[in-house]
């Protein structure tokens, strides 16, 4: 009975950490620092977390992969397949194409007892640096985009972010970022509250990293392996220059 009672209480603090709100840490930590939560040398993963001015939680993770920047994009735009390693998602819709880099997505974000499930909108956009030729997907939430759903509560705020560096010999830095408002009221319930307030700092990590670690399998798919965009320019073959870029750290 304890094993299954601590099983729940982890599932509730892990699903809470994925909408990545919070003003609990605020105090903790310094606006703007960075501190690390998970470092795997086995699979190339660290994660860090912040808490913003706003007292939102920011995670940022990092890896390298052997893939184009292509087959990279071409994992992101295929967005109702993000529910097969994008940990804690269930379900992913394309709401509007508005361009080969620009898209509207809609996605639901499965919640334990006693939260409501939670729904968000995001607005989600290519961009490639011509000189460096470093990729940033962005997602902005957008809330307001289509009526609210009685069966979930939806996402208020939010922001996401990726950055693709090529690093020389068909490597490329991966920089997965981001936080997000989750909406409604943390308070929905005064034990639940509680268990999120200990058990935040501890399981924060999960979401990057194991998303992460999906990707880099999911992303050796034969359709992603030979996509190309006329929008993404690749590092000429054979070059072994590390493109610079900022220090995220």
């Amino acid at each position: 009975m304890a094993k299954v009672f601590n099983r729940y209480l982890k599932a509730i603090a892990l699903t809470i950490v994925f909408l990545l709100g919070s003003n609990l840490l605020h105090a903790r930590i310094n606006a703007g620092d960075w501190e690390l939560v998970k470092e795997d040398e086995r699979n190339d993963i660290v994660v860090y977390y912040r808490t913003l001015e706003s007292g939102n939680v920011e995670f940022k993770s990092i890896t390298h992969i052997s893939t184009s920047l292509s087959s990279f994009i071409a994992l992101l735009k295929d967005f109702e397949t993000l529910p097969e390693w994008a940990y804690r998602t269930e379900k992913v819709a394309t709401l509007r194409q508005t361009s080969n880099t620009e898209a509207y997505v809609y996605t639901i974000h499965p919640m334990p007892w006693p939260f409501m499930s939670r729904d968000s909108v995001l607005l989600s956009h290519i961009d490639q640096n011509p000189k460096t030729l470093v990729v940033t997907v962005k997602g902005r939430a957008v809330p307001d985009y289509i009526p609210l759903n009685d069966d979930y509560v939806r996402i208020s705020s939010g922001e996401s972010f990726w950055q693709l560096t090529p690093k020389g010999e068909g490597t490329v830095e991966v920089v997965f970022q981001g936080y997000g408002e989750p909406g409604g009221s943390l308070s929905e319930s005064v034990f639940a509250s509680a268990i999120f307030r200990s058990l935040v700092k501890l399981y924060l990590w999960k979401l990057p990293y194991k998303t992460l670690k999906r990707m880099r399998h999911h992303i050796r798919n034969e359709k992603y392996r030979k996509k190309k965009f006329y929008f993404i320019k690749e590092p000429p073959e054979g070059d072994t220059h590390q493109v610079l870029t900022r220090d995220l750290l």
